[in-house]
């Protein structure tokens, strides 16, 4: 299966790769990435691991050290020596002085940036389209077409494709590994325009109460490879590389299944949903249902943020798809991950014929007790429900 190609690049990539100590044990020939030695995090076995993915690095080991002497003969330094210089190809962010935040050709982001996002930042590009040209020249290739249904002729990404993937691998996937290492909360208070700019507002409601704890994030798995205080590999130099080697794996292997995810999945449904969104005129004069005839996909983000892009934010209300009974009709949530609808379908916990006796409409399956979906026999069926509950006062 094409999915398979991730872990075939990482290993290919990371093959041959050495964890070092000192000088001592590599030669110069082929590069030195540096890091720093003792605990690591997700964002430098993230930044070593892209390196190596990169055209420059992708034969360099890895040295692992804090004596300036020796990152200072390294060809490129990340996550140590609080500097942070393109042109020496230093990329530290500990230092005061650094704030830098990610800016794409789509979006300017808060969160200040991690190793991690400033290898993305300066190879990223390169790096995701060596992935797709990889992908694309491999026993795979047929499979990958039929997915994205690209000619036969597509080898890499266009500048267009390629700006708007390295902004949602950032947003979706690396923007988080920022914030961990940076220590910037998930959550904060929502931000208004004001007279000299945004400025904080605090909720009225009362504080968030922690539920349970989230233990499975990259970041989390990625500490939990370091030796355990009472392990007997703990303080050893040799287990530490080792274990920052299996890091760099699983960082590299997770970044590159969202690399995989959005070029061949969610770029895709990108492009289904907004065919469908800009058709929504032809299937009711209000434009506010959308119906997907021909191929149903993911569609939440996408609808929410082609409304933004289209100056049209909350204004599709539902959205109807085929499944094996027949038809649903699907009330919009508020928010891509969020439970609350834009309007709620009437009729809650009808089936059947009740359903269509207190519709006014035939083929009525079922209306689920929230109201956020139901069915219909047939897709004029289906499009009635939603035409009415377009006026219906819930």
């Amino acid at each position: 299966m094409p999915r398979r190609f991730v872990a075939e690049y990482v290993t290919k990539h990371l093959c041959g790769v050495r964890v070092l100590e000192s000088f001592a044990e590599t030669s110069t020939a082929t590069g030195v990435i540096g890091t720093h030695n003792g605990s690591f995090h997700c964002d430098e076995a993230m930044a070593c691991g892209l390196l190596r993915c990169s055209q420059n690095f992708g034969q360099s080991n890895i040295l692992r050290s804090r004596d300036p002497n020796a990152l200072e003969r390294c060809n490129i330094v990340v996550d140590v020596g609080s500097v942070y210089d393109e042109a020496t190809l230093r990329f530290d962010h500990h230092q005061p002085s650094f704030h830098d935040t990610m800016k794409t050709p789509k979006a300017a982001y808060q969160t200040r940036l991690s190793s991690a996002g400033l290898v993305y930042k300066h190879f990223g590009r390169e790096i995701i389209q060596g992935y797709v040209e990889s992908a694309l020249a491999s026993p795979y290739r047929v499979k990958l077409l039929d997915a994205t249904k690209w000619g036969t002729d597509k080898k890499k990404l266009s500048e267009q494709e390629l700006d708007t993937l390295f902004d949602i691998v950032y947003k979706n996937f690396v923007e988080h590994i920022d914030g961990i290492d940076n220590g910037v909360n998930a959550y904060g208070p929502a931000e208004t325009e004001g007279e000299e700019g945004a400025v904080p507002v605090l909720s009225s409601s009362p504080s968030c109460v922690k539920k349970y704890n989230v233990s499975t994030t990259l970041s989390a798995r990625i500490g939990n490879l370091m030796p355990w205080w009472n392990e007997e590999g703990n303080g050893k130099v040799e287990d530490e590389n080792a274990a920052f080697l299996q890091a760099m794996e699983l960082a590299t292997s997770e970044f590159f299944d969202s690399v995989h995810y959005h070029v061949f999945a969610w770029m895709p449904a990108r492009g289904i949903v907004r065919a469908a969104f800009l058709e929504a005129m032809n299937v009711h004069p209000s434009g506010r249902i959308v119906v997907f005839k021909d191929c149903f996909c993911p569609w939440k983000e996408h609808l929410l943020e082609l409304e933004e892009e289209h100056g049209k934010v909350g204004h599709v209300l539902y959205v109807l798809f085929a499944d094996k009974k027949g038809w649903r009709v699907q009330a919009v949530p508020k928010e891509a991950s969020g439970f609350e609808n834009r309007k709620s379908l009437p009729w809650r916990g009808l089936r059947d014929e009740e359903l269509s006796q207190a519709s006014g409409i035939e083929g009525g399956i079922f209306v689920h007790v929230s109201g956020f979906i139901g069915g219909n026999k047939t897709y004029e069926g289906a499009l009635q429900m939603a035409v009415k509950a377009l006026t219906v006062v819930n």
